[in-house]
C-alpha cells in the first residue's frame, strides 16, 4: 500500500529538522545546538520539533540514524555492482571514507558524545542491526568471490568482520586527523587485506 500524503508530509517534516539539526551540529557544536536553533536551521516553530522528536538527544540520535541508514544503501550499492574483488573492496574503502568526510563535523560531536571512543564504538556497533547487516552482505561477496577464485577460502563471515572492523578503526582515527588524503587509505587497506605484511606477496 502506497504511504498516505500525511505520511509523507511528516516523513518529509522528519527529515528536513534531521538535516537541519546536522548542519547546525556541525557548524556549532553540540553546545550551540539548542532546539531554537535547530528549529530555526529548519524553519519551523520550536514546538513544532516537539511533535516528532522527544527532545535534542532523541533528534540527535535519529539524525545519526539516517546518516548511517544512508551510508548502508551506498555500500549496498558498491557490493550490486558486479566488480571484481579487488575493486570492490576499494571501492567500498573509498565511499566509507567519502562518506565519513562529507559528514565529519557531525560525527565527531555524535561518536564523542554516544560513543566515548574507540572500543565502546566497537561494542556498539556490533549491537546495532544495519552493522550486522554490513557485515551479512560483506559475507556473501566474499563468499561469492571465493567460488569464483577471486580469494581464498577463508570464512567469509570473519574476514567480514575484519575489514568491517578495520576500517571503522580508520575511520574512528580520520575524524581526529586532518589533511591526510582519503586515497592514501583507500589504497592502504586494500592492499594490507589482499597482500598481508610481508614483502614479495601480491595477489
Amino acid at each position: 500500500m502506497s504511504e498516505t500524503k500525511e505520511a509523507l508530509v511528516e516523513q518529509y517534516r522528519r527529515d528536513t529538522i534531521q538535516c537541519a539539526a546536522q548542519r547546525v551540529i556541525a557548524r556549532r557544536g553540540l553546545a550551540g545546538a539548542s532546539m531554537a536553533a535547530i528549529a530555526e536551521e529548519a524553519g519551523v516553530a520550536k514546538g513544532t520539533l516537539y511533535l516528532y522528536f522527544k527532545d535534542r538527544d532523541d533528534l540527535l540520535d535519529q539524525a545519526a540514524s539516517r546518516i548511517f541508514d544512508e551510508l548502508l544503501e551506498r555500500l549496498k550499492g558498491v557490493l550490486a555492482g558486479g566488480r571484481p574483488l579487488r575493486d570492490s573492496l576499494r571501492e567500498l574503502v573509498r565511499t566509507k571514507l567519502a562518506f565519513f568526510d562529507e559528514n565529519q563535523e557531525f560525527l565527531r560531536v555524535y561518536m564523542a558524545l554516544r560513543l566515548g571512543g574507540a572500543e565502546e564504538a566497537r561494542r556498539h556497533r556490533r549491537h546495532r542491526p544495519r552493522y550486522a547487516r554490513y557485515v551479512e552482505m560483506l559475507g556473501d561477496y566474499l563468499a561469492a568471490a571465493a567460488r569464483r577464485g577471486e580469494m581464498k577460502a577463508f570464512d567469509p563471515e570473519r574476514v567480514a568482520l575484519f575489514f568491517a572492523e578495520g576500517t571503522s578503526a580508520i575511520l574512528q582515527r580520520r575524524l581526529e586527523e586532518i589533511g591526510r588524503s582519503p586515497e592514501e587509505d583507500v589504497e592502504w587497506i586494500v592492499d594490507l587485506l589482499l597482500n598481508g605484511l610481508c614483502p614479495g606477496r601480491r595477489s
